[in-house]
């Protein structure tokens, strides 16, 4: 029984120390806080907790790549989180990082677009990726929170207009 109390004591006081060690996510108070947590979220291994990335995004997020299909048309592919991070995984360990080189922000009230021109990392002999994240937040009174992104690569075709780059 003594061993019992004990356990229980403990969980108690730990309860707090283990909350704060779960929360691998820094404040998104402001929208720069949340789209540099959100970059932060999306780089680095393949393979790393997505803790952070659950937290930052309202749980029907929808992530869409906007992109060529096979039959040379272009097109959304609506992704859930889940799907998105199952995609992502695949990669193995394989490290991705992308920040954010300009970002126009509109906002009213409690809702927010962002237009995010970001780079990609150049990995190993590939020249780096660039493109545009439309990203749509809400703020909850506390924190601004993902409900939506979607983002374009650009390429040869289609490169970036001068407005968007730094």
């Amino acid at each position: 029984m003594r061993s019992k109390f004990l356990f229980v004591a403990l969980c108690i006081l730990c309860a707090p120390i283990m909350r704060a060690q779960a929360t691998s996510c820094p404040s998104t108070k402001t929208l720069d806080e949340l789209t540099n947590a959100l970059y932060g979220a999306v780089s680095g291994p393949a393979d790393k907790d997505r803790i952070c990335m659950r937290e930052l995004m309202l749980p029907e997020v929808r992530l869409i790549p906007v992109g060529k299909a096979k039959d040379g048309s272009f097109g959304p592919h609506i992704l859930t989180l889940d799907d998105w991070i199952t995609r992502v995984k695949a990669r193995g360990h394989d490290a991705f990082y992308e920040h954010q080189v300009k970002v126009t922000s509109e906002v009213y009230g409690h809702i927010a677009h962002l237009w995010s021109t970001y780079e990609i990392s150049p990995m190993e002999g590939k020249p780096p990726v660039r493109g545009i994240n439309s990203i749509q937040a809400v703020f909850n009174g506390t924190d601004w929170k993902v409900v939506e992104i979607v983002w374009q690569a650009e390429t040869p075709e289609e490169p970036l207009p001068q407005k968007y780059l730094p």
